[in-house]
């Protein structure tokens, strides 16, 4: 708003203020119209007489002529036939042919300006344009394989260039780790969790630039998923598989992200998953771990880290999204009964909506699940319509009462994210620890746009501006 008063006040000091020469009787041109443009990141939009506009009653267009006094910095203010050329002048004429365009160079900028003066060869004015850019665009995403001996990420960037192995190239061929099982960054960072099968998990800490390794953070057992929230960073914590699949109560790990340290610990239900915040609590979804009869979402303040409630919901909770009213969706991935493999039958199996306010629960049957992931939930940008799976991908409305019938994409996935610009789906497809999976993009009405070949068992795409 400051920048915006600043730059009217401005416009209205420099449009009366002019240099007069010796013809008295050239009238004074007037800056009738300075609305500047808006356009998407990366884009190119032309400036018209309906944005930019000098008017003089006794001098052509062509006559009017605009200086470039101070160019822009994040494009480039060029002619139609030449975009890569920065221009110093050019006339009204120009902006009335449709002749002068303003190229966005895809930087993760939000405006850009130039200043000009004008002048009919007589009189001058000056002012500024002013150029806004929409939201950031993603430039990287990061598909996290699973694998077999050794997990990998897939980096793909926004000219959908794929790099497989991109952790170990980026680490002179030192390996990720067993199973990468989750991911999440914030502004310095990438923390990759790994589960081994000898019970030493660990976060492996890289740099978000590069992706070389930082740190280290071992003393897991069987870690699973990350959330960060602020300082801090919390890791879900079960028990690997034994002799018994005996059910055991687990742990979420506090780690500050200052020191990349432990600091402590907070008993939760067995087999914890997936977290996600709302309103300063942090919901972790217990599934039961292999015993698979674990039915509780377990409520922690994030300020005192302290466990608030209990909730119960339907058989073994994995994956969660938080709605726009704060209300928590958990997916219940129900008891399996191994006994007819590998025609596999889920009992109890649902998606339970937790109201945030009240922490009342409502739930929604789930049948025929044949998708074996666990990541089998999502959420859009508007994060009004939530995605889910079981026998395919379905989309369901927040305000809707019951599941949906009609399927929105008619196939399963091993993992789902929804690119949080773009509004995406992006569906990664698993075949087992030996083949290369892919990933399949849809748009937000279910039109396929783009698959990617990447490394073993992806399971999700985290996006990175």
């Amino acid at each position: 708003m400051k920048k915006f008063l600043k730059f009217s006040l401005g416009l209205l000091i420099a449009s009366s203020l002019f240099v007069s020469c010796s013809d008295d009787d050239n009238e004074m041109p007037s800056l009738s119209v300075n609305q500047g443009v808006t356009l998407e990141n990366g884009a190119t939009v032309t400036i018209t007489p309906e944005v930019l506009s000098v008017v003089d009653t006794d001098t052509e267009d062509i006559d009017i002529v605009y200086t470039v006094t101070t160019a822009t910095e994040n494009g480039v203010l060029a002619h139609a036939d030449e975009l890569e050329t920065a221009i110093e002048s050019f006339t009204q004429a120009d902006v009335a042919a449709s002749k002068i365009v303003y190229v966005h160079n895809g930087s993760q900028t939000l405006t850009d300006e130039f200043s000009f003066s004008v002048t009919d060869g007589d009189n001058l004015l000056t002012g500024i344009f002013n150029i806004n850019i929409g939201e950031k665009q993603i430039s990287y995403f990061y598909v996290l394989n699973e694998g077999s001996s050794n997990g990998s990420i897939t980096m793909i960037n926004r000219n959908d260039e794929v790099t497989n192995n991109y952790f170990s190239t980026a680490n002179g061929g030192v390996a990720l780790g067993q199973y990468a099982q989750s991911m999440a960054m914030n502004e310095k960072y990438a923390f990759i969790v790994v589960t081994t099968g000898n019970g030493s998990g660990y976060v492996e800490v890289a740099n978000k630039s590069d992706f070389k390794h930082y740190k280290t953070i071992d003393g897991f057992s069987y870690p699973r998923e990350i959330t960060l929230v602020g300082d801090k960073a919390y890791v879900s914590n079960g028990k690997g598989q034994d002799a018994s699949y005996a059910k055991e109560n687990n742990e979420i790990y506090v780690i500050d992200l200052k020191t990349m340290t432990k600091t402590g610990q907070i008993s939760v239900g067995a087999g914890p998953e997936k977290m996600v915040v709302s309103n300063g609590k942090l919901y972790v979804a217990n599934s039961g771990g292999w015993s698979n009869d674990d039915n509780t979402v377990t409520v922690i303040d994030t300020e005192t880290d302290q466990v608030l409630e209990t909730i119960t919901v339907k058989s073994c909770p994995k994956d969660m999204v938080v709605d726009a009213n704060g209300d928590v969706w958990v997916y219940c991935s129900g008891v399996p009964d191994w006994t007819n493999w590998p025609n596999v039958t889920y009992t109890d199996s649902g998606i339970s909506k937790i109201t945030e306010s009240t922490s009342a629960v409502t739930s929604y049957e789930l049948t025929n699940i044949s998708t074996s992931g666990i990541k089998n939930i999502a959420i859009n940008k508007a994060k009004d319509v939530v995605y889910f799976m079981s026998d395919a991908v379905y989309a369901m409305n927040i305000t809707d009462t019951a599941l949906p019938a009609t399927k929105f994409i008619d196939a399963t996935y091993y993992g789902m994210d929804v690119n949080p610009v773009s509004d995406n789906l992006w569906l990664c497809k698993a075949v087992d620890a030996t083949t290369a999976g892919t990933v399949h993009v849809y748009s937000s009405d279910a039109e396929k746009l783009n698959e990617f070949a990447v490394g073993y068992m992806p399971n999700s795409t985290s996006f990175s501006y």
